[in-house]
């Protein structure tokens, strides 16, 4: 929908873990329109974004614009992803 044919998976770690710090990252990355998803996750990372982007040059301008600018973040860790194998976008009932 955004034109963009690209996905990234974005790992994030925060500095911190306070309920402030954690609030205004996510009301932060609520506005990024390149932003598909994102998840609060467990182990080494704290967030798990999946996003839209325009090739390598489309991806360098979503972080260094807008992911860095935002509060609180310590690291990232990105992957391309290559070739969709499945998508489910509601729960098979059983």
């Amino acid at each position: 929908a955004l034109g963009l044919p690209d996905t990234v998976f974005i790992e994030v770690m925060m500095e911190r873990h306070d309920e402030e710090s954690l609030r205004r990252f996510e009301d932060a990355v609520q506005a990024i329109p390149e932003v598909l998803e994102c998840h609060l996750v467990t182990g080494e990372y704290d967030y798990m974004i999946k996003a839209a982007v325009g090739g390598t040059l489309g991806y360098e301008r979503l972080l260094r614009d807008r992911l860095y600018r935002l509060p609180g973040i310590r690291h990232t860790r990105s992957s391309f992803a290559l070739r969709r194998l499945k998508q489910e976008l509601s729960p098979v009932p059983v």
